[in-house]
């Protein structure tokens, strides 16, 4: 009977981290290295291949790995991958990996190779946006119209798929090199610009819609950085949110929502006046907030920028002067020095280390004298700053109360006339009058007059702590 020794799989622990880490490690620092240890995040290089690794695992003390090599092991999931923020560089081929996963948070990420493995589809790679090396050869795709999802990748230059099913298909090599423009090498040959013009002309109309669809992409992207860029500024500027305020004091309340529908039209009609009627209401009291405190929060960084530079000219200007002293001190000092020599009594020498007592005396004071000069105008700058600083928070202040006063004023308009519309609809329906256009769910509320009441002063209350919490 035969027997095979079959290896047992290996984990990551410690002592195989160290021992490949040892085994890496230059002969000249080996012994040093095996004595004393390698502070795990010094080491930015670690081969793990040919270990019969199962799984991955223990790797978040070498934070600033860059490459990582775990190829030729039987690992069957890509995971515990996220700590390595730093990783450059990832080779997973030879192993029994069905499932492109676990790669979230490596956008430094340039090199990855999954060559020869079980994968049947390219997906979750979207956080790569630095790759520039992709190898998904000898693997089991089999659908071309997949590899469409390796277009976003502007930095791919480098493809191999070599050794999949839809490399047998007619189309594949036109398909890729029409759709993905970027790419120097595909499945180990150099792409040149012939078959790439005869690929995409095979291809011009998928390639218009395409670029139809890129051109949408960056718009939308575009104008999600502005929003991005815009909420910043309204953070920096403590306004966060304010741009929201409206849409969350109407769809926050899920017991108003309940009322909106009691009189569609009247309530549809009072809402569209209250942010948006051209005189003062609330959407223009909030724009002029938002102007006003943006153009105000940019004088607070001028006032703090000039702060800065002050308090920076002003030390340089002192130490300059402090420099030139001691400089003027020390060449005197020189020369008292080289005429000691010469002297012939012991009373020319005392009068020289009388002179330079003198001299020292007089740099001290000088020294002093520039150190309480600076101290004085360190205390005007501050002063100055203070002044317009408190100056500027005091505009703010005052505008931002008189328009959340404002929005107080136009929130307890509505509500007044929001009651009404809503007892004028609880008249109607206690009256049986347009009783079949109300929701079943709504009519048992709609003959309760105390809790209409309690629903519409709890509504107000909501809106009103949405303004006073902004």
């Amino acid at each position: 009977m035969s027997t095979y020794n079959i290896p047992e799989p290996a984990v990551i622990d410690e002592d195989l981290l160290r021992k490949s880490i040892n085994e890496q490690v230059s002969p000249e620092v080996a012994t040093i290295a095996k004595a004393e240890g390698i502070d795990p995040l010094e080491v930015v290089s670690l081969r793990l291949d040919y270990k019969n690794i199962l799984k991955i695992d223990n790797l978040s003390s070498l934070s600033n790995l860059t490459k990582l090599q775990l190829d030729n092991n039987i690992i069957e999931r890509i995971e515990n991958l996220r700590f390595l923020k730093n990783l450059q560089w990832l080779d997973l081929s030879f192993n029994n990996i069905t499932t492109i996963e676990g790669l979230e948070g490596l956008t430094h990420l340039t090199d990855l190779t999954l060559f020869n493995n079980r994968i049947s589809k390219i997906e979750n790679m979207d956080d790569l946006v630095n790759l520039n090396v992709f190898s998904i050869g000898n693997n089991n795709i089999t659908v071309l119209e997949n590899l469409q999802y390796l277009i976003k990748f502007k930095n791919l230059r480098v493809l191999n798929v070599a050794g999949n099913t839809i490399c047998k298909n007619a189309n594949y090599r036109h398909y890729v090199l029409a759709h993905m423009r970027s790419l120097k090498y595909l499945d180990y040959r150099l792409v040149d610009e012939e078959s790439v013009a005869a690929a995409r002309e095979k291809y011009i109309d998928d390639l218009i819609a395409q670029e139809e669809e890129e051109k949408v992409a960056i718009a939308k992207e575009e104008d999600e950085q502005k929003l991005k860029d815009m909420n910043a500024l309204y953070e920096a500027a403590h306004i966060g949110g304010i741009a929201l305020l409206f849409d969350s004091m109407f769809y926050d309340d899920p017991d108003a929502q309940k009322l909106y529908r009691v009189s569609p039209e009247q309530i549809a009609e009072l809402r569209e006046e209250y942010p948006l009627h051209p005189l003062a209401k609330f959407e223009v009291v909030v724009t002029d907030l938002k102007h006003f405190v943006l153009k105000q929060s940019q004088e607070k960084s001028d006032e703090m920028a000039m702060f800065r530079q002050c308090l920076h000219d002003t030390k340089a200007e002192s130490d300059e002067e402090g420099v030139k002293c001691i400089n003027e001190y020390q060449h005197m000092k020189k020369q008292q020095l080289r005429s000691v020599p010469n002297c012939r009594t012991n009373k020319e020498v005392d009068e020289i280390i009388d002179t330079l007592k003198r001299d020292t005396q007089k740099l001290s004071d000088s020294l002093v004298s520039h150190e309480m000069q600076l101290v004085e105008q360190f205390e005007d700058v501050i002063k100055e700053f203070e002044r317009n600083y408190t100056e500027v928070c005091a505009k703010i202040t005052e505008f931002a109360s008189t328009s959340f006063a404002r929005l107080r004023e136009l929130e307890n308009e509505h509500a007044e006339r929001f009651s009404e519309v809503i007892l004028a609809a609880y008249d109607r329906f206690s009256k049986g009058v347009d009783m079949d256009e109300v929701e079943d769910e709504l009519r048992d509320l709609m003959l309760d007059k105390d809790q209409l009441v309690n629903i519409v002063t709890a509504s107000h209350d909501f809106r009103i702590s949405k303004i006073d919490h902004q």
